[in-house]
C-alpha cells in the first residue's frame, strides 16, 4: 500500500531526465565555489515564488510604462505628468487601487492566470501643450515600446549570463519549465542563481504580455488612445462614446485577442534565447 502511494505521488511530477543536466549530482555542482551554492525550494513552494515574481515584475513593468509616457510627455511639451510628479519609478506615485492591487490578484487567484494584468494610474496630458498634433499619441505609444525594451534588456542580460555564468546554461531549461507551470521534481538542488534567472526570465513574460495588453484598440487602453488619432473625427466620437460595450468586449475576447499576438511573440524570445 506504501509503495503504491509513492508512485501516485510521484506520478504528479514530472522528471526531468539526468542527460539534460549531466554528471551533475544532487546538491554538488562542478564550478567555482559560489556557484555550489544550491536554491532550495524545500521551505517555499514554488507557486508562491512564481507569483511574487510575477507581481514584482508587474509592478516594476507599470512604473516603467507610466514613467516613460510621463517623460516622453515632457520631452513633447506637455510638463503636466512631470509637475505631478509622475517621472519616477516610485509605485506610489502611479498606484491605481483597482489596475494595480485589485486586477492583478483577480488575474491570479480567481480567474488562474499563468501571468497578473495590471495597469496605473492614467498618466494626465493636456493636448494643447504639445509641440505637434502628434505629441500625444507618441507620448502614450512611449509606454508599450518601454516594456518591449524592458523585455528585450531581460532577454540580453539572461544571453549574457547563459555564456558567462556556471551552469546557468543549464538552468535554463528548468526555469522555462518552471515559468510554464510545469511541476517538475527536484528543484533544491538548482544552484544559486536560479532565482535572478528565473526572475529576469518572468520579466520577459510580464513586459510581453502587458506589451500587448496594453496596445488593444480599446479606448481605455494605449491602443485605442493612438488609434483615435488615425480615425475621422465622427468615427473618433463614436469610438469613445461607445466605450462602455469595449469594456465588455475585452472582458469576453480581451484574453483571446492579447494571446494571438502575445504567444508568438514569446515564442521568438524564447528561440532567440536558446539560439544566442
Amino acid at each position: 500500500m506504501e509503495t503504491a502511494a509513492r508512485k501516485s505521488r510521484e506520478a504528479r511530477f514530472i522528471v526531468v531526465p539526468s542527460a539534460w543536466v549531466p554528471d551533475i549530482p544532487r546538491r554538488r555542482w562542478p564550478g567555482p565555489p559560489h556557484s555550489r551554492v544550491p536554491f532550495t525550494l524545500e521551505c517555499v513552494p514554488v507557486s508562491v515564488v512564481l507569483i511574487a515574481f510575477s507581481l514584482v515584475a508587474m509592478v516594476l513593468a507599470i512604473c516603467l510604462h507610466d514613467c516613460m509616457q510621463a517623460w516622453a510627455a515632457n520631452r513633447l511639451g506637455d510638463p503636466t505628468a512631470r509637475m505631478l510628479g509622475r517621472i519616477t519609478m516610485n509605485p506610489a506615485m502611479h498606484f491605481d487601487v483597482f489596475g494595480t492591487a485589485i486586477a492583478p490578484l483577480l488575474s491570479i487567484f480567481i480567474f488562474h492566470n499563468a501571468l497578473p494584468y495590471g495597469w496605473g494610474k492614467p498618466v494626465p496630458m493636456t493636448y494643447r501643450n504639445f509641440r505637434s498634433k502628434n505629441g500625444e499619441m507618441l507620448a502614450v505609444a512611449a509606454g508599450p515600446l518601454a516594456q518591449f525594451g524592458a523585455a528585450l534588456v531581460a532577454l540580453i542580460l539572461l544571453v549574457i549570463m547563459k555564456h558567462t555564468v556556471p551552469l546557468a546554461r543549464e538552468s535554463l531549461v528548468f526555469v522555462m519549465m518552471v515559468a510554464a507551470r510545469m511541476p517538475l521534481a527536484g528543484l533544491d538542488a538548482l544552484p544559486g542563481v536560479f532565482p535572478l534567472l528565473l526572475f529576469l526570465y518572468l520579466c520577459i513574460m510580464v513586459n510581453l504580455l502587458l506589451f500587448c495588453f496594453n496596445l488593444l484598440p480599446m479606448p481605455f487602453l494605449d491602443g485605442g488612445k493612438v488609434l483615435v488619432h488615425f480615425l475621422p473625427y465622427n468615427a473618433a466620437k463614436a469610438f469613445e462614446q461607445y466605450s462602455m460595450f469595449f469594456v465588455l468586449a475585452f472582458f469576453l475576447i480581451g484574453g483571446y485577442l492579447v494571446s494571438i499576438v502575445y504567444s508568438p511573440l514569446l515564442t521568438i524570445f524564447q528561440v532567440l534565447l536558446a539560439s544566442l
